[in-house]
């Protein structure tokens, strides 16, 4: 019996892992753990910001636009200055004319300068929307306002980091369709 009590105990501390041996390499604070991703920098942080200001300014003037609410409180969270301005205007013109507009627009932004390049404020975007299935409506109907299809356009578009930190869509040009 004592045999099988010092072969149980034998096995047992063979099962126990060791701790670290003098020369293994010790993990410090600043080090990045193998395998774990490095942290981002500053200038693509505000680059994915930038594009996500971007692509939610248009989901909300989609969503303002489904009734022309031209007061809406959601475009002013991701556009700024002339960018809110040339939204608003637009939606009180279609407002004002009974116009709705139906579908979604689509975006593929990309980045085309950051300023400065260490830590930007300010991004510029390229994009290639497409309004193919973004289309204005005579308010309570299903009647088209005009025969345009809708298409792709080239848009550049400048955003800026606010003083609170958000990032807002501070302007925007939409070429004629076709143009990308």
């Amino acid at each position: 019996m004592t045999a099988a009590v010092i072969g149980v105990v034998l096995l047992a501390a063979g099962c126990q892992s060791p701790g670290p041996t003098p020369t293994s390499p010790q993990q410090t604070d600043h080090e990045t753990p193998p395998g774990a991703a490095p942290a981002p920098s500053p200038a693509d942080v505000a680059k994915s910001q930038a594009i996500e200001a971007y692509r939610n300014m248009w989901a909300a003037m989609a969503r303002a636009g489904e009734t022309s609410d031209w007061r809406s409180l959601e475009l002013a969270r991701y556009a700024t200055d002339n960018a809110l301005t040339t939204i608003t205007r637009s939606l009180y013109t279609d407002h004002f004319n009974h116009v709705v507009t139906r579908g979604w627009p689509r975006n593929a932004p990309t980045v085309t300068s950051a300023e400065p390049a260490s830590d930007p404020s300010t991004v510029m975007l390229s994009d290639c929307g497409d309004s193919t299935r973004w289309l204005k409506y005579q308010e309570g109907t299903s009647t088209l306002v005009d025969d345009k299809p809708g298409g792709r356009q080239s848009i550049v578009a400048e955003v800026k980091r606010q003083a609170d930190g958000a990032w807002r869509v501070t302007q925007f040009a939409v070429q004629g369709v076709g143009s990308c």
